[in-house]
């Protein structure tokens, strides 16, 4: 085992850092910052300052990402009378300490290139195995709950699955004609682990960023593959993209499957003779059942009193009131808001609803559906009342319009990294938004967020510095690396994921490690699939 480690390590201390920066990856971020600053101080006093002067003028490609930080640095500096707190530049340290540590650390073999990849399967797993440990053992409060389960955020570590996924199927398909039976079926196992946390933690982004990344690997397949089999992939991509649309459009079709109400004939009274509070100008809905009809308050918090030890007018664990859980949930049902419809709960449905479950579709944890019905619900919601708090895909509308709004007023230069949140603050009120001011935040979109701070110019110039060395240096060729930055260019649409730490970390690490580097290090030239042989 020495033996074998001082061969595999071959004195490159840079190679070793590099292994304890993905592992703890997915596990925590405050380890990530420690590792950061180990990789960085190793690259910098590992070998002789010739060698490190040589691989610097090599890789000086690499060096023009923290042309980025600087940016920043000096919007922030022009702007500082609006914000001294260097907010901005803290958030993408990244931009500046990955570059500068791969442009002088010492070059990593095909082997070790490898067994970094399996190093950081090896850590998902293991924040996987935590998260599903977690899962079992605190108490499930609110609709998603599943979403705090994950030891970082899980948008962040969707990226990582996404990552770690594409790995084993390209290092598969790569050495296909070495692999075992045995190593071909573990390979599926853990790809089917990875790509079912995936769809069970539920992150909207997470998920689309894989389907656009299936598609380019299908799109990839049909470039580099024989014509006899042009036809199935031709097909094969057709349905990727197809399938998911006809899926969404036919959540948003049953959505809309609103109850027929006669309000002439609709029943006025209880089964206990009470009367109903029949709100029909209430548009709001819960699978096609209008939330304000059939509603007795008497009956319901009697009834409801009597089964449970969350009180009626009390809060739920999940921050809202009791009762507005339980009318909702009442209403998914379709079972009507008085006594025979709290009779009608089984002891389930009495713990969804206290812990802060709405609908009872999100009992289904492994299932897409009740996902894509919530975004679809947050849409209506804000189209019939422009209320957005709280939400997570109304809200990135409310930042959007906020957004365009400032670029509109500077599209060329910007507003800069020290005055954002006040112009943010004065669109939202331009815009007469209804959101709470505590949820005033910049635009849930990079692309977006770089135009407001820098303008259109600055944002031409930035998306120049990350995609001209990927092009000069032929990296393109890398599919791994392209799958990378196919999903996360899609994810950029949904979050500002490059000016936040688990998102920058992640993404200039290995925009870093796959840039630099033997290009071929997915093929083993001996050995078997797991092997860490050359």
């Amino acid at each position: 085992m020495k033996k074998f480690l001082t061969e595999l390590i071959d004195s490159n201390y840079f190679f070793v850092s590099l292994l304890g920066f993905v592992f703890v990856l997915p596990l925590s971020e405050a380890l990530v910052s420690v590792f950061a600053g180990v990789v960085f101080v190793t690259a910098l006093i590992e070998d002789t300052s010739e060698n490190k002067r040589n691989r610097i003028r090599s890789r000086r490609l690499l060096l023009m990402v923290p042309v980025i930080f600087f940016i920043y640095a000096v919007s922030s500096l022009l702007t500082l009378k609006y914000d001294h707190s260097f907010y901005d530049v803290q958030k993408v340290m990244f931009y500046l300490i990955f570059p500068l540590a791969f442009s002088l650390g010492k070059e990593v073999t095909q082997r070790q290139k490898r067994v970094v990849l399996y190093v950081f399967t090896a850590g998902v797993l293991i924040a996987i195995m935590a998260a599903l440990v977690k899962w079992k053992l605190i108490p499930h409060t609110g609709n998603f709950s599943v979403h705090t389960i994950s030891l970082i955020s899980h948008i962040r570590f969707s990226f990582q699955l996404i990552l770690v996924i594409w790995f084993l199927v390209f290092i598969g398909i790569t050495n296909f004609r070495l692999s075992t039976r045995s190593h071909l079926a573990l390979l599926f196992l853990l790809v089917l682990i990875n790509l079912g946390y995936l769809a069970f933690q539920q992150s909207l982004t997470g998920i689309v960023a894989f389907v656009a990344s299936g598609i380019y690997f299908l799109y990839y397949l049909f470039t580099f593959t024989k014509g006899e089999y042009k036809v199935s992939l031709a097909v094969g991509l057709l349905l990727l993209i197809i399938v998911p649309a006809i899926y969404v459009q036919q959540v948003v079709k049953t959505f809309y499957q609103f109850d027929m109400v006669d309000v002439e004939t609709i029943d006025q009274f209880t089964a206990e003779g009470n009367p109903y509070s029949n709100d029909f100008g209430n548009r709001m809905v819960e699978n096609g059942h209008f939330v304000g009809l059939y509603v007795c308050e008497d009956e319901m918090r009697r009834e409801w009193n009597q089964v449970s030890e969350y009180k009626y007018d009390s809060m739920g664990l999940n921050g809202y009131p009791v009762y507005t859980t339980l009318v909702r949930y009442l209403t998914s049902k379709n079972l009507r808001k008085d006594a025979e419809g709290v009779k009608a709960l089984k002891q389930k449905d009495i713990e969804n609803i206290e812990q802060g479950m709405a609908n009872v579709i999100f009992q289904k944890k492994c299932s897409l559906y009740p996902r894509i019905y919530q975004t679809v619900w947050e849409v209506y919601v804000y189209s019939q009342t422009g209320y957005s708090n709280h939400q997570s895909f109304s809200q990135r509308i409310e930042f959007a319009k906020a957004a365009i709004t400032i670029i509109k007023k500077h599209p060329l230069l910007g507003v800069g990294t020290g005055k954002w949140k006040q112009e943010f603050a004065l669109a939202f009120k331009e815009n007469q938004s209804q959101l709470d001011q505590s949820l005033y935040a910049s635009s849930h979109n990079q692309y977006l967020n770089y135009m407001v701070k820098f303008g259109l110019i600055g944002f031409v110039l930035i998306m120049f510095l990350i995609v001209y060395p990927v092009v000069k240096t032929k990296r393109y060729n890398d599919p791994l690396f392209m799958v990378m930055l196919v999903f996360m260019f899609f994810a950029n649409f949904a979050d500002s994921n490059l000016e936040s730490h688990m998102g920058s970390s992640f993404f200039f690490f290995f925009y870093c490690f796959f840039i630099t580097g033997p290009i071929d290090y997915l093929k083993i030239k001996s050995g078997s699939l797991f092997s860490v042989k050359v």
